[in-house]
């Protein structure tokens, strides 16, 4: 029984030493064998002594730390494989309440890589049988030399760390910069600690945000399918209305796909040379999840990666466009299908400048699937604006469309896609059909109606009014079901969605030669509102004539947009 005990306690070692290391390869990116061996070496070594120690001495202590270690490797993972970044202490603080109701909605992404944390799970099983079963007598040894022992070869590999530059001392300097390094030198829960100690209160959280530089943005009339740029006025009778819509999972390749000869979002489809289009617009998905969108759109600012910078206590949104529109004479509103609560959105869009926030207890709705249905809530848009005073700026947040795609199966089925025989890409799909469908509803009932408003007003000169579509992030699929629009360069993944101008003018202009990015909304809103005001932005107005010479930054590194452009193309046609 004891000879039983101690080779599955050896081979419960090595396997829990590997599952730690393959996580650290998942994470890091990493792929070459002396990483691993690098890695799996620095495991052993910072854990061996305890986890023996509570093996031999306190098996029910080694339950407990079991349990945590699968938990936080599991939780890493999905976290990874949607993110594609690191997990931090306060963002998964903050974030535990989404999390739950990810969970509850059975909205989390599923990978084959989640069940690593599970590997060893027979051994260890067996290893609490036999300790249980066998009696065995606790073995005594010296932890405290042991200790040493591991301590001294840790010091061994630090000493090889400060060599060649990259020490926890030498890291720690240039932090947070170096966190990929302290990653791939250290493990995550190095990170995690390192980064909480580092920015412990808001004032260096927000300090972290780099809004660009002042601009002038002018107001230029729009005629037909040019510009005027000698126009100016900020007379509230000619200020158009904007309506912005926001749309959950929908990416830069998924207006491309077809089933059987026909697109899959044929409206979509169609808007590509009925509109301003740009195929390629880099969106920000970080700590924030899909909140990040929001964010960064309405300030015109990279979020941040360690924390969602949504849910920042005290943070006003000082560069929120919303708030010039609102100086300026516009009533604004956000509509979304979901509880106000969740990440703290009716705090946010508050702080933003927001008049009001129509979340689904103030518009009268009930959950169907996860959130309220789409077509409810642009239909409870609708109404709000027969009885608007213009102009105003609505921006409405849909939901339906969300991972795992199965909010839609309770009030839509398109046949088309009966024979497709994966159930995830067919879910998807329908979804991405049922997006486009009440879109496309949505774009005729706004025009019917402001054309009924106007004849009711008998306004000689009728307000025009912009629709702008794009998508939030990538859909959390597998590569093997679906090619998301995303790059991996300068070890960051990049995530891109399409950009729709709907304009009253029937303006048609497709960019063939530069990626746009979040940072580029505001400014594009605040040009067709024709305002003349200064806005701190790295981003540009995207109506054209335009330059977009400015490059698109993404943690510390400045991205060229026509080398995105031509990158992210190349990958995915």
């Amino acid at each position: 029984m004891e000879l039983a005990f101690y080779v599955v306690l050896i081979v419960f070692l090595l396997v829990n030493v590997i599952k730690i290391t393959f996580f650290n390869l998942i994470i890091t990116g990493q792929r070459k064998f002396t990483f691993f061996l690098y890695k799996f070496a620095f495991t052993l070594i910072i854990t061996l002594w305890f986890k023996l120690y509570l093996v031999l001495c306190f098996p029910v202590g080694m339950a407990i730390y079991y349990i945590l270690e699968v938990l936080f490797l599991y939780i890493g993972v999905s976290y990874f494989n949607f993110y594609h970044y690191f997990l931090h202490l306060r963002q998964s603080l903050r974030l535990l309440r989404e999390s739950l109701e990810l969970v509850r909605y059975k909205s989390v992404p599923r990978s084959f890589n989640q069940l690593l944390a599970l590997i060893d799970l027979p051994f260890m099983i067996a290893l609490l049988v036999l300790n249980y079963l066998g009696r065995l007598p606790v073995i005594r040894f010296n932890l405290a030399a042991l200790f040493f022992a591991c301590m001294l070869l840790v010091l061994i590999f630090e000493l090889g760390h400060a060599l060649r530059g990259k020490s926890i001392l030498q890291l720690v300097k240039t932090y947070p910069q170096s966190e990929q390094k302290v990653v791939a030198n250290y493990g995550t829960l190095i990170n995690m600690l390192l980064d909480f100690c580092l920015f412990f209160n808001k004032e260096k959280v927000i300090s972290q945000f780099d809004y660009g530089r002042p601009k002038k943005i002018k107001s230029r009339e729009i005629t037909g399918s040019e510009i005027d740029l000698s126009y100016k006025s900020n007379k509230p009778d000619i200020n158009p209305n904007i309506i912005a819509i926001q749309v959950e999972s929908l990416d830069a390749n998924s207006v491309n796909l077809h089933f059987q000869d026909s697109p899959v979002m044929p409206y979509l489809d169609s808007l590509k040379n009925t509109s301003i289009y740009f195929p390629y617009m880099m969106n920000y998905h970080k700590a924030g999840g899909t909140s990040d969108a929001e964010f960064s759109i309405i300030n015109s600012v990279e979020p941040l990666s360690k924390y969602p910078s949504i849910k920042l206590t005290g943070y006003n949104n000082p560069n929120s466009f919303v708030k010039i529109l609102a100086a300026n004479g516009y009533r604004t509103a956000v509509f979304h299908g979901n509880k106000g609560s969740y990440y703290q959105r009716h705090k946010a869009f508050a702080s933003m400048g927001f008049a009001e926030f129509y979340d689904l207890k103030k518009m009268g709705l009930r959950h169907v699937g996860w959130g309220a249905p789409d077509h409810e809530v642009f239909a409870f848009m609708l109404k709000e604006m027969k009885e608007q005073v213009e102009p105003f700026f609505y921006y409405l947040i849909t939901m339906s469309n969300h991972c795992r795609f199965t909010n839609v199966l309770n009030y839509y089925w398109d046949k088309r896609f009966d024979s497709i025989k994966n159930k995830e890409l067919k879910l998807y799909f329908n979804s991405l059909s049922y997006v486009d469908t009440t879109i496309h509803s949505f774009v005729r009932k706004v025009n019917s109606l402001l054309e009924e408003k106007n004849k009711r007003e008998e306004l000689k000169s009728a307000r025009k009014t912009y629709i702008l579509i794009f998508g939030d992030h990538t859909p959390g699929l597998k590569k093997k079901i679906y090619r998301e629009a995303t790059l991996e360069i300068e070890n960051r993944h990049l995530e891109f969605v399409p950009f729709y101008i709907l304009s009253p003018e029937r303006i048609v202009y497709q960019e063939t030669a530069k990626a746009a990015s979040f940072l580029d909304i505001g400014p594009t809103i605040l040009d067709l509102a024709r305002i003349d005001t200064f806005f701190t932005t790295y981003g540009e107005s995207l109506m054209p004539p335009h330059k977009l010479s400015n490059k698109i930054p993404y943690r510390d590194y400045w991205f060229d947009r026509e080398q995105l452009y031509q990158r992210i193309k190349r990958e995915i046609t």
